[in-house]
């Protein structure tokens, strides 16, 4: 970029740099070892910010000539709409921290030769000699100074190790050869499946039938009817909560939004600025540390507050009004858009507290005790970071998925998350409710979340459970609840099939003379990216499934053996596909549109190729003939961006007086104003995401 200006300007320095004068500008760097950290920092003798000029940091080799053109290393713009500098990188391997004063420091985090060179830093436009450059040294390791004994040091032990390693290769592998002999003549048809070894087969209870798959079907249609009426809610498994989203929020909403997400691993944070049918979206990820997960309601939202309050410190968020939407990936009850209070914890997490309360509530108290002492003195101003938060809405993820997909897709009318838990929402017709719906201007249509997962619990599902999963439920956290989910979710597949590895073991059918105490027979031992890797191999070579055991402690097993673990699998990943399949075509049906597109998303199913065919496979032979369905997949934080729609749009309800989205008593609450000033992402970081 700007190749005339640099090489203009490395022209003006060379011309005087041995002249004497004070620069405006000088350069430190210094003499680095390979593989270390470096520094380049440039002085100047005036406050960045307070000048309002661009600069520029570029690399020149040693030995360039006069009229070289430099590599651009730091831009940094001064934006006139911001009232800031926006700088990005564009060399590789560096990093900046975004701090501009009369200073400025690129880091290099491993230093390598190609790194090293002259450094400088200039105005934009330039000035005649406003700056001097500095010399960038990168010294090889010390290590690589003994490489001169390598030619004494390979024959004397090289050669020796080299002779001892093959002997011993050669002896494991005449071992194991014989071990996989010794376990296959007892089984003379080459590979005899399982189901012809027992005569009650372990697995024969992971095979559903079309007519078990449609009971499951009758059995979800009858309880998401009953969850619709009061008088029949309280005895319904499943909820069908109201979300108080009614209709869709409109696309030309503009503005911006914080985004906070909870699920069972992790807090995200969003900032998310809407401009009609586009989003520019900030993120950073938080895991959720151990002692949190075994803490209370008030050290996990506390953890929450803070994690909000540093991500608008470092992605400098403006102070003006900023909402709030709260994404929860579990079970919630709403009073209004902006309150729900959780009714239960599920996917094998558990806080204590925090059931049966308003997590609007929770949350805002959380902010409020964290803003004591966060108070921060920037140049000209005093800016308390979590001052103008306010939470505006609360939604489940598979509602807010829902938002960002209908909005380009009016036919989109159900969201399927498959994931480390197993949900559903879609539009249901407000005549079907009987639930509390908004007041004023009674919509004709409503998101209903459903918490499908949770079938079974009163026993229903029985018929078509295993002893597996019934061992598995007794196990859990939280025994006697979700227990469609806990058939088929990534968090429990996993244990599923480590269940039936351990019980054919017990039996004298896999994995002779392995002791009991081995990872592969501790609970959780087994996970489901170890079942997505034994999918992938082939019957010729069971490599990954050979990998895995070896790692879990596993050392005695024959190609049979292998072979019955993939078998596994498999029939632990089919049922769960075909209930996955069964529960969208329940969804599907229930709506009765002639032509329906359906949003799913999750790590299970986006990762697991294999799962995506046999659902949809499976759900187009349970769907009613003449009923068509489309999958579509959401790009981007899709989630967060229809939390922040629904937030946009509850403002705009708010400023209007209209109450399409809001109930009267929503509507009546003081929120945030529409923003001021809508702030402009740093270009090249925050690419536009165009919504589905």
């Amino acid at each position: 970029m700007l190749p005339f200006a640099v090489s203009l300007r490395f022209i003006v320095l060379i011309w005087t740099g041995l002249q004497s004068y004070e620069a405006l500008i000088t350069c430190e760097a210094g003499t680095f070892e390979a593989g270390e950290p470096a520094f380049v920092t440039c002085n100047f003798r005036t406050n960045i910010t307070g000048s309002r000029r661009s600069i520029n940091m570029a690399r020149y080799p040693k030995d360039a000539p006069k009229d070289a053109i430099g590599t651009d290393i730091l831009l940094c713009r001064w934006s006139q709409k911001k009232n800031d500098h926006l700088c990005f990188l564009e060399g590789g391997n560096y990093a900046f921290d975004n701090i501009l004063t009369d200073r400025l420091t690129v880091k290099i985090p491993a230093v390598s030769l190609d790194q090293e060179g002259l450094y400088l830093c200039f105005f934009v436009p330039p000035e005649g000699t406003d700056s001097h450059t500095c010399e960038l040294t990168v010294v090889p390791d010390k290590t690589e100074e003994s490489h001169d004994l390598l030619p004494i040091v390979l024959p004397a032990v090289i050669v020796p190790l080299v002779v001892i390693g093959i002997v011993g290769l050669v002896f494991f592998l005449c071992r194991r050869r014989l071990q996989r002999a010794r376990g296959n003549e007892s089984h003379p048809d080459e590979f005899i499946p399982l189901q012809r070894r027992q005569p009650k087969t372990l697995l024969d209870g992971f095979q559903l039938s079309k007519q078990a798959l449609q009971k499951v079907m009758q059995l979800l249609d009858q309880q998401m009817s009953k969850g619709l009426v009061e008088s029949t809610k309280p005895a319904a498994e499943i909820k069908m909560f109201n979300t108080f989203v009614s209709p869709l929020p409109d696309e030309s909403a503009s503005g911006e939004c914080l985004v906070v997400s909870l699920d069972h691993g992790s807090i995200k944070v969003f900032l998310v600025e809407l401009e009609n049918h586009h989003a520019e979206v900030q993120s950073e990820r938080y895991s959720i540390p151990q002692n949190i997960r075994r803490s209370t309601d008030k050290e996990l939202f506390e953890f929450i507050a803070d994690r909000i309050k540093t991500f608008v410190q470092t992605h400098k968020v403006s102070d003006g009004k900023l909402p709030l939407a709260v994404i929860v990936a579990f079970p919630s009850k709403h009073e209004s858009l902006h309150k729900a209070c959780l009714t239960k914890w599920t996917k094998e997490f558990y806080i204590k507290g925090v059931v049966g309360k308003d997590l609007h509530a929770l949350l805002q108290d959380a902010l409020q005790a964290i803003r004591i002492g966060s108070e921060m003195v920037l140049p000209g101003r005093r800016f308390d970071p979590l001052g103008k938060v306010e939470i505006v809405a609360v939604a489940n993820d598979t509602v807010s998925t829902l938002v960002s997909v209908a909005l380009r897709d009016s036919d989109c009318k159900i969201c399927l998350m498959v994931d480390s838990g197993l949900n559903a929402c879609y539009v249901e017709d407000v005549k079907h409710v009987e639930t509390d719906c908004p007041e004023g201007e009674k919509p004709h249509e409503m998101i209903i979340n459903t918490e499908l997962g949770a079938l079974g619990e009163n026993g229903c599902l029985d018929f078509c459970r295993t002893e597996f999963d019934k061992e598995l439920d007794e196990h859990s956290s939280q025994p006697g609840t979700q227990i469609l989910e806990k058939m088929l979710s990534g968090t429990y597949i996993g244990e599923i099939v480590r269940l039936v590895l351990e019980r054919l073991t017990k039996d004298g059918v896999l994995f002779r003379d392995t002791p009991l105490g081995c990872t592969l027979f501790q609970r959780t031992g087994f996970s489901f990216e170890y079942v997505m890797m034994i999918e992938r191999d082939t019957e010729e070579a069971n490599l990954k499934a050979s990998g895995i055991l070896d790692s879990l402690g596993v050392l005695d097993y024959t190609d049979n053996d292998l072979k019955t673990v993939r078998l596994v699998c498999k029939s632990v990943c089919e049922r769960a596909a075909y209930l996955t399949g069964a529960s969208l075509a329940a969804l599907i049906n229930r709506i009765n549109q002639p032509d329906v597109t359906v949003v799913v998303d999750g790590s299970l199913y986006r990762r697991h190729s294999r799962f995506q065919d046999l659902m949809y496979s499976k759900t187009l032979e349970l769907v009613k003939p003449g009923l068509q369905f489309h999958l579509v997949s959401p790009r981007g934080p899709a989630a967060a961006v229809g939390a922040a729609r629904i937030a946009v749009t509850a403002l705009r309800s708010r400023n209007t007086g209209t109450a399409s989205a809001l109930s009267k008593d929503e509507l009546d609450r003081t929120l945030p104003g529409e923003k001021d000033n809508v702030k402009s992402p740093q270009d090249g970081q925050n690419p536009v995401l165009p919504l589905l």
